[in-house]
C-alpha cells in the first residue's frame, strides 16, 4: 500500500513537469512569433475606397477643332468667340484669287482637250485618221507597200493619248475644284466658337491656325481618373461635382469611360471619365474646372500582393503574433494586386516573408 502511494506521488510530480515543459515551450514560441513579426515580415489589408476623387473641366463631347490645309490670306472671318454657329455655315475663308484663276485656267484645257479628242473619234470612225497616218507611211516608205497592221497600231496609240489627255484635263479640274473648297471652313455640327487663333481677316494664317465649334447641349465633365482606380468606376456610378465657380455641388452620372489612357501635362497617366448632369448643362459653362467625388462600384473589398495568396483562396495572416492560415474569396486580379471579397478585416496583417512561416514551422517541430 505505500508502495502504492509513492508511484502515484512520483506520476502526478513527473506529469507536473511534463505539462511545465509544454507551457513553457509554448510560450517561448509566442514570445518568438512576436519578436519575429514586424514590419518586415507583414504589411496591412488595404481595401478599396468608397470614393474616389478626380480633378477634371466641363467640356462637350461634341466638339470639333478645324483648320486650313493650307496657307493664305484669310479674308472672311463672318463669327467671334462665343457666337453661335450652324452646321454647314462658313466660319473662316481664304483669298481666292489665285485658286479661280487656276480653276478657269483648267476649265480652258480641259475644253480644247475634249475638242481635240471628238475631232480625233470622228475622224476614225469616217476614216480619215486611217488614211492620213496611211499616207503618212508612204511617203515615208518610198517603196509605196500597204501596211494595214501598222496603220491600225498608230490609229490605236493616238486614240490611246487623246483618252490620255483628256482624263488629265478633267483630273486637273478636280483639283484646282478641290483646293477651291480647302479655302473654306464649314462647321460640322450645331454649336458655338470656343476658340479662334484670329480675331480679324486681313492676314496671313497658316495651317497650324485653329478653329473650335463646341455644342453645349452635349456638355459633360470630363474627370481624369488615376488608372489604379478606374477598375472601381462604372457606367451610372454616382458622382458628386464641386465646379469652380459654382456655391453648391452638383449630382451627376458617370455616362462614359474611355478605353485607352491619355498622358496630361504633367506627366500622369490617366484614364478620362464624362459625367452628365442637367445641372451642370443649367449652370456649368465649358472649360471651368473642378472635382469630381466619384462612389466607387465596390464595397468591403480588399487589395492584396497576388503572390500572397495560395492555392487561390488562403492567405497567412498575424492573429496576435501567430500565424494563421486564412480562407478567403479572390476576385479580379490587377496587376501585381488581386482582390479579396471576402475573409479579410481592417485589423488584419498579412505576413509578407515566407521565411518566417518556414522558420516557426521549424519551431513548432
Amino acid at each position: 500500500m505505500k508502495n502504492k502511494k509513492i508511484f502515484i506521488i512520483i506520476s502526478l510530480v513527473a506529469l507536473l513537469v511534463v505539462a511545465g515543459i509544454v507551457i513553457g515551450n509554448r510560450n517561448s514560441l509566442l514570445s518568438s512569433a512576436r519578436s519575429n513579426s514586424g514590419p518586415t515580415t507583414t504589411t496591412s489589408v488595404r481595401f478599396v475606397n468608397s470614393t474616389i476623387t478626380a480633378d477634371g473641366s466641363v467640356t462637350a463631347q461634341n466638339q470639333a477643332t478645324l483648320n486650313f490645309q493650307t496657307s493664305g490670306k484669310l479674308t472672311y472671318l463672318p463669327f467671334k468667340e462665343g457666337d453661335k454657329v450652324a452646321q454647314g455655315q462658313t466660319i473662316a475663308q481664304l483669298d481666292t484669287y489665285q485658286l479661280q484663276r487656276e480653276l478657269t485656267t483648267s476649265l480652258n484645257n480641259y475644253k480644247i482637250a475634249r475638242d481635240n479628242f471628238d475631232q480625233t473619234q470622228e475622224n476614225a470612225n469616217t476614216g480619215v485618221l486611217q488614211g492620213s497616218q496611211k499616207y503618212s507611211l508612204q511617203v515615208l516608205n518610198k517603196g509605196g507597200f500597204e501596211a494595214s497592221d501598222v496603220v491600225g497600231n498608230i490609229v490605236k496609240r493616238v486614240l490611246e493619248q487623246n483618252q490620255s489627255t483628256l482624263d488629265n484635263s478633267v483630273i486637273n479640274v478636280e483639283l484646282a475644284n478641290y483646293a477651291l473648297q480647302l479655302s473654306k471652313l464649314t462647321s460640322p455640327l450645331d454649336g458655338i466658337i470656343t476658340h479662334e487663333d484670329v480675331v480679324v481677316p486681313g492676314i496671313n494664317i497658316t495651317t497650324g491656325t485653329t478653329f473650335t465649334i463646341a455644342d453645349p447641349d452635349s456638355m459633360v465633365f470630363r474627370a481624369n481618373v488615376p488608372t489604379e482606380n478606374i477598375y472601381y468606376i462604372s457606367d451610372g456610378s454616382v458622382v458628386t461635382l464641386a465646379i469652380d465657380g459654382i456655391k453648391n455641388k452638383i449630382n451627376g452620372t458617370v455616362v462614359k469611360i474611355y478605353p485607352s489612357k491619355v498622358v496630361l501635362a504633367d506627366g500622369q497617366a490617366v484614364y478620362q471619365v464624362d459625367i452628365e448632369s442637367d445641372d451642370l448643362k443649367k449652370q456649368a459653362k465649358l472649360d471651368e474646372s473642378g472635382r469630381a467625388i466619384i462612389s466607387t462600384n465596390s464595397k468591403n473589398v480588399a487589395l492584396v500582393p497576388a503572390w500572397t495568396v495560395l492555392a487561390g483562396k488562403y492567405i497567412w495572416v498575424n492573429n496576435n503574433g501567430i500565424p494563421e492560415l486564412r480562407q478567403v474569396t479572390i476576385g479580379k486580379t490587377h496587376g501585381n494586386e488581386i482582390e479579396i471579397t471576402d475573409g479579410l478585416s481592417t485589423h488584419d496583417k498579412i505576413i509578407t516573408d515566407p521565411k518566417y512561416i518556414s522558420s516557426l514551422k521549424y519551431q513548432l517541430l
